[in-house]
């Protein structure tokens, strides 16, 4: 059981990540070794043995982490439950009580694993901790630029619209009848139904008549971790209304959101397209007045930092 449980763990993040964007498989494939891994940081060595190789079954304790420190995974309950010395990522993912961690187990060499990952812990023996990097070749694999949506920082919409029933259930979340007040579920907006033709399928909607200038709103946020951002109304007149998303430059890659862009990824065991909700927001250009919404896993296209001790070899 102590191996199973943490294998699923770098595991199911390789699988997520291939969920989301298919042409990752080939990355925990064989690939081309190359004669380094990434930089070695720190080497503690209170080894016993013969160094790890090739179709040798060992027993790992492993920290993920980002360039800025944040954790992504772990298989050590003390670095899952303490965010004051191990910050956590976005979607670092608690597994639940301490009997979830264990080390993690796996055979060198047999493509379980990410590539620099597998090479990392190759040379190191029982008893030794390494702290090194993966590449973004080596690790998850580059990002795809068509899970990235760019919006405008400065959004202006029509005060009222049209619809059919079923764009404005998936606008607001909820069944039109007249004059019944709805939110905006993407960009926290109120408004109500001005006009409803079930007959018809027509649905006119407008922005609530007592929204004004300097009012702020939570945008793109739900109740499961994906907190979101502010837009506050900069402009309102008999035809449109004017948000603006209040981000800068430091929110990349810091911020979690959570709204459909209309992208879909493969779910290998549903077996089906499944559309994505779960972002981040990332390439925030204040001067160009954009961001991008970045619905790839947050591991795919970035340089990742472990920390492995070997426990045991069978």
């Amino acid at each position: 059981m102590p191996g199973k449980v943490q294998m699923r763990s770098l595991r199911s993040l390789r699988d997520d990540a291939s969920a989301a964007k298919p042409i990752l498989a080939v990355i925990v494939g064989i690939l081309v070794v190359t004669s380094t891994v990434g930089a070695y940081v720190l080497i503690f060595n209170d080894s016993s043995g013969d160094p790890v190789t090739t179709g040798d079954r060992i027993r790992v304790d492993y920290i993920g982490k980002f360039d800025d420190g944040r954790v992504f995974d772990t298989s050590i309950w003390d670095v899952a439950s303490d965010n004051d010395t191990h910050p956590k990522s976005l979607f670092f993912t608690h597994r639940g009580s301490g009997s979830a961690y264990s080390p993690m187990e796996f055979t060198v060499g047999a493509g379980n694993m990410i590539t620099g990952f597998d090479l990392g812990v190759r040379g190191m023996s029982v008893g030794d901790s390494r702290t090194f990097k993966v590449s973004v070749a080596q690790g998850y694999g580059e990002m795809d630029s068509s899970m990235c949506v760019t919006r405008q920082l400065n959004e202006t919409l029509d005060l009222e619209s049209i619809m059919d029933k079923e764009t404005f259930k998936a606008t607001y979340g909820e069944d039109p009848f007249n004059f019944k007040p709805v939110t905006h579920l993407q960009l926290g907006l109120p408004a109500y139904v001005k006009f409803y033709d079930s007959v018809a399928d027509k649905v006119v909607v407008s922005f609530a008549v007592d929204t004004a200038v300097g009012d702020k709103y939570r945008a793109f946020a739900d109740s499961n971790g994906a907190y979101g951002w502010d837009v506050v109304v900069t402009d309102i007149n008999s035809t449109s209304i004017t948000i603006k998303h209040q981000l800068t430059e430091n929110d990349n890659f810091n911020i979690r959101g959570y709204g459909s862009a209309g992208i879909s990824s493969y779910d290998p065991y549903l077996k089906k397209m499944k559309p994505l909700h779960d972002f981040y927001v990332d390439s925030i250009d204040e001067v160009a007045g954009t961001f991008v919404l970045n619905y790839n896993p947050e591991i795919v296209g970035h340089e990742l930092t472990f920390e492995v001790t070997i426990l045991s070899r069978a």
